[in-house]
């Protein structure tokens, strides 16, 4: 949609489908954008192209993971200057909303402000309140496969959240962790390690060891059959061992 924005457009509305860009413009004649790489991705090669506007509307979705995404791209597009449109019934995507032969003006003159990223009221609170309400097992996070009395004790993998493993030397924190943070990977769960104290050689051989559920020492010739599928998960090491200066 860039190329039908002029330069003394000052008003925008952010959809995530190119559908949903064309959906806007053909109902409310605003200035509307599709970003490239789908609703929840805004790369910082864009927000140039983004600074002639001085109110902003982003409607990208329907569900949770775009409202989530919404919010964080006002926080990066400048609170002042954005608004949203929450997800609902009512308040679909914009080809939906079309379809449904909904308001699309009226739907985007109802968008919340973006506000003071200090403040906030219930009204702003409102909808996210019933998506945890209706989606409790997602906000329970990423349940572990292999340890079900964990996901007693902690509800699963959360974001925002952070959790201290302590033991003496040899009491099996690393074995443990990597078999914790492994579970998940598996499930798709994007995995950074920071070992300071284990080197990334011998930390992946335990992994994939663990992955492989054998000794692959034993049967080289199945390393690289396993060595592939491991290299499939989104799992990442730092660079830094041992001591290092704070910066």
């Amino acid at each position: 949609g860039l190329p039908l924005i002029g330069r003394r457009d000052t008003e925008l509305v952010l959809t995530g489908w190119e559908l949903d860009a064309l959906a806007l413009h053909q109902a409310t004649g605003v200035a509307s954008l599709a970003l490239p790489r789908g609703a929840t991705c805004l790369p910082p090669a864009l927000l140039p192209y983004l600074e002639q506007f001085k109110r902003i509307t982003l409607w990208l979705g329907e569900d949770l993971r775009s409202w989530e995404a919404a919010k964080l791209f006002a926080r990066k597009l400048s609170l002042k200057r954005c608004s949203l449109v929450r997800p609902g019934d009512l308040q679909p995507r914009p080809l939906e909303a079309l379809n449904q032969g909904l308001n699309l003006t009226k739907i985007l003159r109802a968008a919340l402000p973006a506000s003071h990223k200090s403040i906030v009221s219930f009204r702003q609170l409102r909808e996210e309140v019933f998506g945890e309400l209706v989606n409790t097992e997602q906000v329970a996070g990423v349940k572990w496969a292999r340890f079900p009395e964990l996901n007693k004790l902690l509800k699963g993998h959360r974001r925002g959240e952070l959790t201290i493993f302590t033991g003496p030397t040899g009491s099996g924190k690393t074995t443990f962790i990597s078999e914790y943070a492994l579970d998940l990977c598996m499930q798709g769960v994007c995995t950074l390690w920071g070992s300071f104290e284990i080197n990334n050689v011998r930390l992946a051989k335990i992994m994939l060891t663990q992955f492989a559920a054998q000794r692959l020492e034993d049967q080289l010739e199945l390393y690289d059959e396993w060595a592939d599928r491991f290299e499939d998960l989104p799992l990442y090491f730092m660079t830094f061992h041992g001591q290092q200066n704070i910066k």
